[in-house]
């Protein structure tokens, strides 16, 4: 059964196609469930480092909390130099080109190591200059620059890490970035616990404690997936001959020219969302402290659909590379069914939880839990318009290389509307922080139907090896 043009919703759908392609239910499990579990763990660490110095007052929260937005928009520009290569990389192993596969990894490494490391001198070296220019609270902003002077080296090792996963992950291997991060995340909270209150003989040491915690977990992340790669010889375990294809100029110029729209867009939406979050810094200490808590929130409600968008990148990508649009059409339509369903569960379910959410966070006034879940509410009722778009545009879109369209698109909704609209909210509408909260979907609400026209227009089928 087709999807109609009008995206009728029909859930048998879902069903139909499974019954026809009875190893795609065990694909989608092996690509989205060790993705989701990741994402939902990465998110789980943001909040265990929130709630771990919820004690220090609410300064720390919201400084921990900026700190971890900052380094959340930095793996956005890091996700964005990894999928170009993901997305080459499930195509050319589709059309069963190893060799190619191997010199796209190799020089994404190159090209994004080069890439971060102004990032990783202005947050090791100048943290304590330009933090203080992104929020007026100064207490907020020492603290926060301590930890990013911290961690500064979890730029470069995070970088290496994502591109490593995304690698796996157009090979079909997801299983052993999850185990890596599982230790990664048990290490940051045992290591949470010992460096922040001085337990174990550890010294007592603060927001640093955090940042020293992350920075040992990352190392020992690095060190699991790199080992796992070499030891099982995959075919990212690159000898010296293989890494120095890292300096072949073609192919440097092929991946730059087809990941440059990919990572302005990250770029782009990163330099927005950090926006809003320095936007918000000026509506109050509170209304910045109740964001610290609903974005791994956000993150941990994401994590099952940003690892179905990565299967169905990965799955439409491959039919592509192979020549068979028509699977690929319909692997489109089964992951947008299967999205709806999963939304009306997901949403029903936290508005039910909101209580027990708020309740997690017993260091926030009674004032700011109030708000906090006002918030929620408004995240249940909003959130799908936000999660549509991120499926088709990160699981179909991008599959096919149509990173052009999405960088204008996301470009103009973004700067030309919800960021225009939301500072003039925060500076002159004196409004609650439910109702700025309210128009961060809007460029989602905007761009809604575009991306939809998109998607049935079929001009993203491209096969990218030829």
């Amino acid at each position: 059964m087709g999807l109609h043009p009008n995206l009728q919703l029909n859930f048998h759908f879902v069903g139909d196609f499974l019954k026809a392609n009875p190893l795609l239910i065990r694909s989608i499990l092996f690509l989205a469930i060790p993705v989701a579990l990741q994402m939902l763990m990465q998110s789980m660490l943001g909040m265990a480092d929130v709630l771990m110095v919820g004690h220090l007052g609410t300064a720390a929260v919201a400084a921990v909390g900026l700190a971890a937005k900052i380094h959340f928009l930095m793996l956005v520009l890091m996700s964005g130099l990894a999928t170009g290569a993901s997305v080459l990389i499930a195509q050319y192993l589709g059309a069963k080109d190893t060799h190619t596969s191997q010199k796209i990894f190799a020089v994404t490494m190159l090209v994004s190591t080069i890439t971060i490391l102004p990032f990783f001198i202005a947050f090791g070296f100048f943290a304590n200059t330009w933090v203080s220019w992104i929020n007026p609270d100064q207490q907020v902003a020492k603290l926060a620059a301590i930890y990013l002077i911290i961690t500064a080296p979890v730029l470069l090792l995070t970088q290496w890490i994502v591109i490593y996963e995304a690698s796996l992950r157009a090979m079909g291997h997801t299983t052993m970035p999850l185990v890596a991060g599982i230790f990664a995340a048990i290490a940051n909270i045992l290591m949470n616990y010992a460096l922040i209150n001085g337990h174990w003989g550890f010294p007592a040491l603060g927001v640093a404690g955090a940042a020293w915690a992350t920075l040992i977990s990352r190392c020992l992340q690095t060190v699991l997936i790199v080992g796992w790669v070499y030891f099982s010889k995959q075919i990212f375990a690159l000898n010296v001959s293989q890494w120095k294809q890292a300096k072949d100029k073609q192919q440097i110029r092929r991946y730059i020219q087809f990941s440059t729209p990919l990572v302005a867009n990250y770029a782009i939406w990163a330099v927005g969302n950090s926006v809003y979050h320095l936007a918000t810094g000026f509506a109050g200490t509170q209304a910045l402290a109740v964001m610290g808590v609903i974005v791994p929130v956000e993150s941990a409600f994401f994590a099952l659909f940003v690892g179905l968008a990565n299967a169905s990148a990965v799955l439409v990508g491959r039919e592509l590379g192979a020549g068979n649009n028509q699977q690929a059409w319909f692997l489109h339509q089964f992951f947008d069914r299967l999205t709806y369903g999963l939304l009306i569960i997901f949403c029903i379910s936290l508005w039910v939880l909101r209580p027990a959410v708020v309740g997690l966070f017993d260091q926030l006034d009674a004032e700011s839990k109030s708000l906090l879940m006002q918030t929620l509410s408004i995240f249940c009722m909003l959130v799908f318009l936000k999660v549509l778009n991120m499926i088709r545009i990160i699981g179909v879109l991008r599959a096919g290389g149509d990173n052009k369209f999405t960088l204008i698109t996301d470009t103009v909704v973004m700067w030309g509307f919800g960021i225009p609209i939301y500072i003039v909210a925060v500076f002159f509408g004196h409004i609650s922080f439910v109702y700025l909260y309210a128009l961060m979907y809007l460029e989602d609400a905007l761009k809604f139907i575009p991306v939809i026209k998109r998607v049935v227009s079929r001009k993203w089928m491209n096969n990218l090896t030829q």
